[in-house]
């Protein structure tokens, strides 16, 4: 069944998509905001605690590939944060020493908003960015889109994609392998679809003529047909974080 993919939820151009510096202001709202890049910039309390959460939720081995990219203190009182007069000077060009208005105050400010990324190229993962959030006390706000410690290191390898295609002699040709989150099963998913024609609408990713063929779980390897009656059903609850 061929699908016109709009721009914003199917766009090619997207991908990998990683987690945003950003992504903490869709959750919080707090009065002020401080951006670092360096984790030794935050309470040592709070690094061990940051820590502790992911290798839990990660395991060991997950834990110890993860690089920590950027992150986020969001207050309602002023934030001190040893910076150089440089990062002073962007941060004020950005906006962001600048107070807001209307903080959250059923929140146990600050709130820590951590950003890493995490490369599995052996199952076909280059990489996927992870956001965790928590409170001063550890308490968590946001949890990363990431299989259960106990899944993590059982997830179904993109190879296992590659022989169902094989199997039904789908043609490689503008083949796309996507990876989602599925925040339902909290497991990933593989889903494959064909580039059928370009778009033309604001850029050759806007509109394109897609031909998607199944998903299939990662954690336990059922496979879902696409059906054009149930395409909402289809895309609900998954987050897009790489594609093949």
């Amino acid at each position: 069944m061929i699908l016109f993919a709009s721009c914003d939820k199917f766009s090619r151009e997207k991908y990998p998509q990683l987690a945003s510096k950003t992504e903490s202001y869709k959750y919080i709202n707090s009065c002020y905001s401080a951006e670092f890049e360096n984790i030794d910039k935050i309470p040592t309390e709070m690094q061990n605690k940051i820590t502790s959460f992911l290798k839990s939720r990660l395991g060991n081995k997950n834990f110890k590939e993860l690089e920590f990219k950027s992150g986020y203190v969001l207050s309602d009182k002023p934030i001190e944060i040893e910076r150089t007069e440089s990062e002073s000077k962007i941060l004020a060009l950005l906006g962001q020493d600048k107070q807001k208005v209307d903080c959250d105050t059923i929140l146990d400010f600050p709130i820590y908003s951590v950003v890493y990324e995490l490369k599995k190229p052996e199952i076909g993962i280059e990489i996927i960015g992870l956001n965790l959030m928590l409170d001063r006390n550890g308490k968590l706000i946001k949890d990363i889109d990431f299989p259960k410690a106990e899944f993590a290191d059982k997830i179904i390898p993109i190879d296992s994609v590659h022989s169902e295609l094989i199997r039904r002699k789908i043609p490689y040709k503008k083949l796309n392998i996507d990876l989602w989150f599925d925040k339902r099963t909290e497991s990933f998913v593989w889903s494959t679809n064909t580039l059928i024609r370009e778009g033309s609408i604001a850029g050759p990713s806007c509109f394109p003529e897609v031909y998607y063929h199944f998903k299939m779980n990662a954690n336990n390897g059922e496979i879902t047909e696409f059906d054009i009656e149930k395409t909402e059903e289809y895309f609900f609850g998954s987050d897009n974080h790489y594609v093949e």
